[in-house]
Formats: structure tokens, sequence, C-alpha cells
């Protein structure tokens, strides 16, 4: 008996399936694949699975983890294999090895943004608007329903990447770093309804949301999440 941590992707029009819908993808496609997997006990038995962090419906991700237990020994290349052939082709296992960190490690997550909007937003309105000591958001909480909170808490960092004139209008590129996991957690949604309100009359006409990676903290040591 083994846990393995997978390393996938989700890109593509991927990013439109839900937490729940991708649980059921991986759940057939070990199925489909023959691999060993774990089951529960009890009277409704179901793979052992876990998602270390799970994406919101419309972000891609480049180094998701999920974690399988597996009843015998199965070898990484082989679950990686048989996996990608048993997946959809925009879901794909990039690694699958021994779990290097828990998962409650988790502090922070980095994404990287593309604004497309009617006129030009540039790097000085990014830049003030994350350096602003305080800005109110509704967040929706399991256990307290919604709460209005400070965004400003919630930001580890934002770097500005380029801006350009496109056919479709001017596309502002940015890296954000948000806080993640079970202590502190934003959805990038919530950032980017915030900033779209403070760039007005700048209208932003569509965005895109990719996690490229997954940040832990243990012992005061900031790491990528493996």
């Amino acid at each position: 008996m083994s846990k393995k941590r997978l390393v996938f992707s989700k890109l593509n029009m991927a990013k439109f399936i839900s937490h729940l819908d991708l649980l059921r993808c991986f759940t057939r496609a070990i199925t489909r694949a023959g691999l060993p997997v774990r089951y529960s006990n009890g009277f409704n038995p179901h793979q052992k699975i876990t998602f270390s962090l799970p994406l919101p419906v419309g972000v891609t991700g480049e180094r998701e983890c999920v974690d399988i237990d597996f009843e015998d020994a199965v070898t990484d290349g082989e679950i990686t294999d048989r996996l990608n052939r048993s997946l959809p082709p925009d879901i794909r296992i990039i690694s699958a090895g021994e779990p290097q960190h828990n998962a409650s490690a988790i502090v922070s997550a980095a994404y990287r943004i593309s604004l497309i909007s009617d006129s030009e937003i540039g790097k000085a309105a990014l830049d003030h608007f994350f350096a602003l000591p305080e800005v109110a958001i509704t967040k929706k909480t399991k256990k307290k329903g919604e709460n209005t909170v400070n965004l400003m808490d919630y930001i580890k960092g934002c770097t500005f990447v380029s801006e350009e004139q496109t056919g479709g209008g001017f596309e502002t590129q940015f890296e954000l770093i948000l806080a993640a996991g079970g202590q502190k957690n934003l959805k990038p949604e919530l950032a980017l309804n915030a900033l779209e309100e403070y760039l007005k009359p700048v209208q932003v006409l569509s965005r895109s949301v990719h996690r490229y990676r997954i940040f832990c903290e243990e012992d005061g040591v900031l790491t990528e999440f493996a």
C-alpha cells in the first residue's frame, strides 16, 4: 500500500470542469487504467483521492497536485503512462512520486493574469491599486456565510509583466500571488473583480487566469509545494 502525489496540468477547455467533475474524471480514468487504487471502508466505498488545492472553475493550472492511495506497488512511470492514456487530452499527468509536503502547509499560490481592456491600464494603475492599505470585499465562507474582509490581507505580491495593443483592445499581463490553503484562501476572481471596479472607466472586456505554482511553508521556510 502506498500514497502517490500526482502533479498534473489542467488546460484549455478543461478549465470549465468543476472540482466535483474533476474528481469523477480521475475516478473513471483510474478505473479504465486498471490501477490498483485503494477504496475507503463503509457502506459506500470510494476511491481514496485527495486534491491539495482545488482550482476554481475557469482557471487553468500547470502544476496541480492530487494524492491517490494504491493497494499494491505500482511504479511512478506506470501510473503516469496509464492515466494519460485514460484522461482527456487537456488533463495531463506530469509526474508521480512520494509526497514531500503536507497539504496543511500550503500558504499561497501564484497566478498569471491577462486582461483585455478597451483602453490602457498601465503599470502605475496596477501598482497603485495593490499598494492600497485597504480594499473592502465580500467573501463567502462555509462557516460564516458572507463576510466583509480586507482584500489586501490576502495579497502576497503583484508583478507587472507587459501591456500591448491587440486587435481586440489592450492586453495587460501581470502575476499575482494570493493567500491559499486552509488558514487563508482567496479566489483570484474576487481580487480581479475589485481591480476592475477600481479601474473604471476603463472597461475590462475579458480575463484569463492561470495558476502556475503553489507554495507551502514548513519550519519557517517558503518552498514550492510537491
